[in-house]
């Protein structure tokens, strides 16, 4: 009889973790040990975490929000929002020279009109570039020739796109194309066959996984990779693997 349980069979990083209460949604873990929980359920042993309210309210207020998440076991690391103002990047700045910062997310400035271009971001993304922080961007949440256009004009930047869905599969090829620099986030790839035909065009060290928990649910992804044509090493380095190595790059 097949069993209904599934758990991950190798190390796996999530890349995509959404920590905290929306406005008008409690999250479903309360506190870390309530995620560690959740994550242990899957297999999950280390994920990248980012507080709601950086995301939704104020990057600077968030990330001080996200210090109790953490701790120095092993397991989750934080993920600060930054956007191109004075107050933003000073505090990322500052918490990298603490030794604080190996992956940033960019806050969507398109929802107060900001668009992503270099005369708005040149000072943040080339100091990105020059100190090889990954720089995760969610595209539902981007126009694609801002994307594709401002990125071009920054290839040291170590990019990750985030939330990819089956509704961006005609991005995906041209923006991985243009951009070699730049990794797919996989929560919501699902178009069958898609990861295997990535896979043989761009690499599997092109890919990563993640779950946007609690916006979709942590599991599904997972279970669709190990049920893919991906070999054991190939499902390492996107599970883990991958996100590892562009963490560990940071100068």
């Amino acid at each position: 009889m097949v069993s209904l349980k599934f758990k991950a069979r190798i190390p796996v990083f999530d890349a995509n973790i959404r920590v905290g209460d929306l406005h008008n949604e409690l999250s479903p873990c309360r506190n870390r040990n309530q995620l560690l929980t959740e994550m242990d359920l899957h297999g999950v042993q280390q994920a990248l975490v980012y507080h709601v309210q950086a995301e939704t309210i104020s990057p600077v207020d968030g990330n001080r929000y996200l210090e109790s998440w953490l701790d120095n076991d092993g397991r989750t690391y934080p993920q600060w929002l930054v956007m191109p103002s004075s107050d933003s990047i000073s505090q990322i700045q500052t918490l990298y020279a603490k030794g604080k910062v190996q992956s940033v997310r960019l806050y969507d400035t398109q929802s107060v009109g900001l668009p992503l271009r270099p005369w708005a971001y040149d000072g943040l993304l080339s100091w990105l570039s020059e100190v090889r922080v990954p720089t995760f961007i969610s595209l539902p949440d981007a126009n694609s020739d801002e994307l594709v256009t401002t990125l071009s004009a920054y290839p040291e930047l170590v990019a990750v796109l985030v939330g990819a869905h089956y509704q961006h599969a005609l991005w995906i090829r041209p923006i991985l194309t243009a951009l070699p620099n730049a990794y797919l986030e996989l929560s919501r790839y699902e178009p069958i066959g898609e990861i295997e035909a990535l896979r043989d065009e761009f690499g599997a060290n092109r890919l990563i996984y993640g779950s946007w928990y609690p916006r979709y649910a942590m599991g599904p992804m997972l279970f669709y990779l190990h049920h893919t044509t991906l070999t054991e090493a190939e499902l390492a380095l996107v599970c883990a693997g991958n996100l590892t190595r562009i963490l560990e790059e940071v100068l």
